[in-house]
């Protein structure tokens, strides 16, 4: 099997789905910027950088999805969409990073923390 073979996927872009991802855009763009503003405060802290280093980057690759997504409603150019669909794969394995660390961080916190109760009571 070549694997520098590509397909070809064409399909046809109604009103309905050119105003769909108008709105996909926006919404990315927006839950983007959110992303970027929750991973700035989460850098504030020297550890909790570990999980807000990560959401930045999501934050930017969602935000620059949303953007493509635009243009592809708008210009209706192939390359926009598989900009569109590779920011889009980029800030999902961002956002897998993030959630990770997050759950390991918790995981040590809810340990530091019994720890201290433990010593605290005894």
């Amino acid at each position: 099997m070549d694997t520098n073979q590509t397909n070809t996927i064409t399909f046809q872009a109604s009103e309905l789905l050119k105003k769909h991802m108008r709105f996909i855009s926006v919404m990315q763009q927006i839950f983007g910027v959110i992303s970027i503003i929750a991973g700035a405060f989460l850098c504030l802290g020297i550890i909790s950088a570990i999980v807000g280093i990560p959401q930045i980057i999501a934050g930017v690759k969602l935000f620059k999805s949303g953007s493509s997504f635009s243009l592809v409603a708008n210009t209706q150019q192939e390359y926009d969409i598989v900009s569109a669909i590779e920011h889009l794969y980029s800030y999902w394995k961002y956002a897998l990073i993030a959630f990770i660390a997050s759950i390991v961080f918790i995981i040590i916190y809810i340990v530091i923390i019994m720890a201290v109760l433990n010593n605290y009571y005894y």
